[in-house]
């Protein structure tokens, strides 16, 4: 596929696993946002936005860093910093975690699904310490 399929509004469906971790909760849509390059006029990766926005999470993702997306594996990639949990003081920091992001199905027939798994840190590779998948709207 191509970055321009990631280019959709997805719903998530289901129960979400470790919400703080993750930033998204069941009925949280996540839409991709394209631009086109300033120059070659390409599309670009530009930012993520999530509604509802009464979401707790409108900001985590809105302020994403490093986006980019690897056409090689066909993913798209970033990091979010979101609360951790409670250190030994009772006090939650934010944690830098990284995310990627990939496509199954087909998208001419509006089947695709958005796969997110995210870190516990920003180490890089592919994160596993949660996940949750959104369906195209």
């Amino acid at each position: 596929m191509a970055l321009t399929d990631f280019q959709d509004t997805y719903t998530i469906l289901h129960n979400v696993d470790y919400p703080d971790v993750v930033s998204m909760n069941k009925d949280d849509s996540i839409q991709i946002i394209l631009v086109p390059h300033p120059v070659t006029g390409n599309p670009t990766l530009d930012s993520f936005e999530v509604t509802p926005t009464t979401s707790p999470h409108v900001d985590t993702w809105k302020n994403a860093t490093d986006l980019a997306y690897d056409p090689v594996s066909d993913r798209i990639t970033g990091k979010i910093w979101n609360l951790g949990p409670p250190d030994s003081n009772n006090v939650r920091h934010y944690v830098e975690r990284a995310f990627c992001m990939t496509l199954d199905g087909n998208p001419s027939l509006r089947t695709q699904r958005l796969h997110c798994y995210v870190g516990a840190g920003g180490s890089g590779g592919d994160p596993d310490d949660g996940s949750w998948a959104g369906d195209v709207n």
